[in-house]
């Protein structure tokens, strides 16, 4: 709990340097504007040089208190957080899933640039799973009527990427994806279930549509709506080689602390991230992943 308000003093005491640096900075690029444009009566130039100086000294300034402060809160309460999840799950906040794990399941297309952080691995309630931020990206030259190279960069996949074990082995490949994702690779043969609430936000596509139906469960279909719902983004998934793959596009860091956001009180950050991490694991329990879906079909 020390550690919890100590932080949250620090985060205070960021906010309110941040707007006393601001404000001096501000206060210097008056002065600096008004001695360049009575100089050079250049309003433009007088206008630019005071901005972009006082952008750049305040972003760099902000950069390295933030670092400073996510680190701590990494390292000491988000640690804290994962622990008392499980005991049996570890943090690795500079690691990130290995693409060839992302890619395995062939769903989303190779990208150009490929990182994350954030990886929490290890067992919960006997299973082992493994989940990470991810960000990928693609680079997209383009030339115009002149023939100059233009460079952008359009994001493939952005969100946490998990992992866990089936404690049964199977060799069908079912795939679960969202409608709203056109560039998505399918396989397999479209599957549709009997979840009306389901098909409109899924389409799902398997090798073998009778195990594909001792997969997804009602009670699975009910609880990845609920996560849908919960996180209100879109999810992806594969279950393949007894595994699960699950792809959550959040679309952005997902344990990047806010400096706006009170570690203390209710729907503190850390609470929230607490009922994150947990509504991800949750599945491990909602999938049966100890063997009763599979012992209930005699499989």
């Amino acid at each position: 709990m020390n550690d919890i308000k100590n932080l949250e003093n620090k985060r205070l005491t960021i906010l309110s340097n941040l707007k006393m640096v601001l404000l001096f900075l501000s206060g210097l690029a008056v002065l600096a504007f008004t001695y360049l444009y009575f100089s050079s009566n250049d309003f433009l130039t007088s206008l630019f040089i005071p901005s972009f100086c006082v952008i750049f000294l305040y972003q760099t300034y902000r950069n390295f208190i933030v670092k400073n402060f996510n680190y701590e809160f990494k390292n000491k309460l988000l640690r804290e957080i994962i622990t008392n999840i499980s005991p049996n799950l570890d943090y690795f906040p500079n690691k990130f899933i290995d693409k060839k794990e992302f890619y395995y399941p062939n769903i989303y297309k190779i990208a150009d640039f490929y990182g994350g952080n954030d990886l929490i691995e290890g067992k919960f309630k006997g299973v082992n799973i493994k989940l990470s931020d991810l960000f990928l990206q693609e680079e997209i030259i383009t030339y115009d009527e002149k023939g100059n190279q233009k460079v952008r960069y359009e994001t493939i996949f952005k969100g946490i990427f998990f992992i866990a074990d089936f404690n049964k082995f199977f060799t069908s490949k079912t795939y679960v994806l969202s409608n709203k994702i056109a560039f998505l690779k399918k396989s397999g043969n479209r599957a549709y279930m009997d979840d009306v609430e389901f098909e409109k936000c899924f389409k799902t596509f398997t090798n073998d549509q009778i195990n594909a139906r001792y997969i997804l469960t009602p009670n699975f279909m009910e609880r990845v709506l609920k996560i849908k719902n919960y996180f209100k983004k879109e999810l992806n998934f594969a279950f393949l080689d007894s595994k699960i793959y699950i792809y959550l596009e959040f679309n952005y860091d997902s344990f990047e602390p806010k400096l706006h956001d009170s570690l203390i009180g209710e729907n503190s950050i850390l609470e929230i991230y607490e009922k994150n991490i947990l509504e991800i694991l949750n599945l491990v329990e909602e999938l049966n992943l100890n063997n009763k879906i599979w012992k209930n079909y005699g499989i």
